[in-house]
């Protein structure tokens, strides 16, 4: 990877497509499941010699991942060798799979060579600021030793409450870690603790979000309480090390090394850059159960032009989140879950708030206020939201005690079963000053509904 780290597009691409040739060939040679797909095609490996005859096999989704899991497994691949993972299911179904050492080896070079250009080293101080207890390491002697050599602090930002959280703090302090890693949504949780405790000092060389998608308004507050830089990083259980951002902060660099992404539309075909896609990956390391046109329900977007950093890694431009992180109108307009996230910009008393969607015509906003905070405060924001969706829609705005967050830790700000019709549909994008420019007047009652 070092050697490749400033060759140029052309090599990159030429380097990538020799070691895709050669996974498809093992796919069709060793996976029952690919064999039987280009059987069905009547084509070999041998026929694949462009991009375009390789856009030609079929997209690989969840549903068929799970419903052909052992078929997709290696017949090459040693049962004692294969290494389980899984998503968390944040849709409500988790995803089981099969990695080997060769994936996880790459994977740890891909996250060294990375983070090599943040000014961070193997051994450096790090604490990972998480989400999720499944990630964090069992409590017995050898994982403590293990954290101590390895000079590694974890905390679980969702568990603590504000004793702990200081704790972790003051520990943080007095150990001055030169790196910080964990969830978005659990480094806001963290950056917010401190922001309210000025006291407490903790200058990182650098930080590095991941899980979820990171926000301007996340990243700006992050930035602000640590003062380093925060670094935006992609990948997923299913395939990790994908895309990562450098120091110009222009795009986040696709690993094609070991990764080779699409971004395509619905019908299939490539999106132009600056266009929302879905997000097709092929693994090019794993090859214990090859994950080839994988679509994990992403939507992101190409960068143009090259990159000030001078790696010619293609870049995305835009992770703008899950498939069904877009509200879908009836009219087949889009409407990004990010409108939603400004509306409850500095809205004191909120907590936390979730907008689901189970079908073009109803849309449901929970929301948890903090204890004293009258529902009134959600009348402008019930009106807003019912402005844009229109008469054909229904929304209920309502306060409940609890969001439960999903197995994956995460916090999904919006949920929708709709499909996206990508073919036709355009996203509406909605600014603070859109959103709050020309307040509604609303009736202030308690039936925020």
């Amino acid at each position: 990877m070092r050697r490749q780290e400033f060759a140029s597009f052309e090599e990159i691409k030429e380097t990538q497509w020799d070691r895709l040739k050669i996974l498809l060939q093992h796919a069709v040679r060793t996976v029952p499941y690919y064999r039987q797909q280009f059987t069905n095609l009547g084509i070999t490996p041998d026929d694949i010699r462009t991009p375009e005859h390789f856009a030609q096999l079929p997209v690989l989704s969840k549903a068929i991942l799970r419903k052909h899991r052992e078929s997709l497994v290696s017949e090459a691949a040693h049962k004692k060798t294969l290494i389980p993972n899984a998503t968390g299911g944040s849709t409500g179904q988790p995803l089981q799979l099969y990695q080997d050492q060769q994936y996880w080896d790459w994977a740890y070079a891909s996250q060294v060579f990375v983070e090599s250009w943040w000014g961070i080293r193997p051994g450096d101080r790090t604490a990972s600021v998480w989400g999720v207890d499944r990630d964090l390491p069992p409590s017995g002697w050898k994982q403590k030793l293990e954290s101590v050599i390895c000079q590694t602090r974890v905390c679980n930002a969702f568990a603590l409450d504000a004793n702990g959280m200081h704790r972790f703090a003051l520990m943080l302090q007095d150990w001055c870690p030169r790196y910080i890693t964990g969830y978005a949504s659990a480094l806001e949780v963290f950056a917010k603790f401190l922001s309210d405790r000025p006291q407490i000092v903790i200058r990182p060389h650098a930080i590095k979000s991941t899980a979820e998608v990171l926000s301007d308004r996340q990243r700006s507050l992050i930035q602000n309480v640590f003062s380093c830089h925060v670094y935006d990083f992609y990948g997923s259980r299913e395939v990790n090390n994908v895309a990562a951002e450098c120091n110009p902060h222009s795009g986040l660099h696709v690993n094609s090394l070991a990764r080779y992404v699409e971004l395509v539309d619905q019908g299939g075909k490539p999106v132009s850059e600056s266009i929302p896609g879905r997000v097709l990956l092929t693994d090019l390391t794993n090859y214990a159960m090859p994950l080839i046109r994988y679509e994990n329900e992403d939507i992101a977007a190409w960068c143009q032009g090259p990159c000030a950093c001078r790696r010619s890694f293609p870049r995305l431009s835009a992770l703008l989140g899950r498939k069904s992180d877009f509200i879908v109108l009836p009219s087949g307009k889009l409407i990004h879950g990010e409108f939603f996230t400004h509306l409850f910009y500095g809205l004191s008393g909120v907590s936390q708030f979730q907008v689901v969607q189970t079908t073009p015509n109803m849309l449901r906003v929970d929301v948890v206020l903090e204890t004293g905070t009258s529902g009134n405060v959600l009348c402008p924001v019930a009106a807003s939201i019912r402005e844009v969706l229109g008469d054909k829609v229904a929304c209920e705005v309502r306060v409940v005690n609890e969001i439960v967050r999903p197995i994956s830790g995460k916090h999904r700000f919006t949920v929708s079963k709709v499909d996206v019709p990508w073919g036709a549909a355009t996203i509406e994008k909605h600014s603070r000053a859109a959103i709050f420019g020309s307040p509604t007047q609303v009736q202030e009652t308690e039936d925020v509904g």
